[in-house]
């Protein structure tokens, strides 16, 4: 069967990696759907050997960002033309990219991992990826998704993504020595520069309290309309 992707896009703490494998258990116990969930984040650090905040502190934004629609192609396309593409557009990026560690030779080892981060199997049905924050946002890669697979936007309060951060054990560095209000303008300016690209999204959904039966119930639809 051929591999068919959902993208789960949505901005910090909305849930996505949840959702993801809530989804996922839901679409193969009530439709018989054989799910990958993959995190982009987690496959990018396996990949690289270095953790998004290292690769952040380290290489800058721009490295990263590159190295992200790296991995998000290849883990559409199972393909390294994407890296190369991307790694001549900037001399500085390229060396770096080159340089950084790669895992793709133990590939093999790592198939029947939890991320299965670089590959899919051939009778699978559908990956789910759950994304980062600012995915969408760069390198046209909302555009590449849209055009790859069914894109779905988890959409959450302004005030609920506020609280969670302020409980969560996982916050960036960056992020972590913030005000409050400091932190009340980074999420009230980031989403509205953000937002034009997750509303380009197939299927969006407010997730304050998310009804996964629906959820699965919209994707299965999608994915028979669009014939994937």
């Amino acid at each position: 069967m051929q591999a068919r992707t959902l993208f789960i896009i949505g901005f910090m703490y909305s849930g996505k990696t949840t959702v993801a494998r809530q989804l996922a258990q839901y679409l193969a116990d009530h439709h018989g759907v054989e799910t990958d969930v993959i995190d982009t984040d987690e496959a990018l650090e396996n990949r690289y050997h270095l953790t998004v905040t290292d690769c952040f502190r380290r290489y800058g934004e721009p490295m990263f960002r590159t190295l992200e629609t790296t991995v998000l192609k290849e883990l559409t396309t199972d393909s390294n033309q994407a890296f190369k593409q991307l790694s001549h557009k900037s001399e500085s990026n390229a060396e770096l990219a080159q340089a950084l560690p790669s895992r793709r030779d133990n590939d093999s080892d790592r198939r029947h991992s939890r991320t299965h981060a670089l590959t899919h199997s051939r009778n699978q049905a559908l990956t789910i990826l759950s994304t980062g924050g600012g995915t969408p946002c760069f390198n046209d890669n909302m555009q590449w998704m849209l055009d790859h697979g069914i894109t779905l936007y988890l959409k959450l309060d302004e005030a609920i993504i506020l609280k969670r951060m302020a409980v969560s054990r996982n916050v960036r560095p960056s992020i972590a020595s913030l005000s409050q209000e400091e932190r009340v303008r980074f999420v009230h300016e980031n989403l509205i520069n953000r937002e034009p690209f997750y509303e380009q999204a197939h299927l969006v959904f407010d997730v304050t309290d998310p009804d996964i039966a629906v959820m699965a119930q919209a994707v299965m639809d999608h994915l028979i309309n669009k014939k994937l």
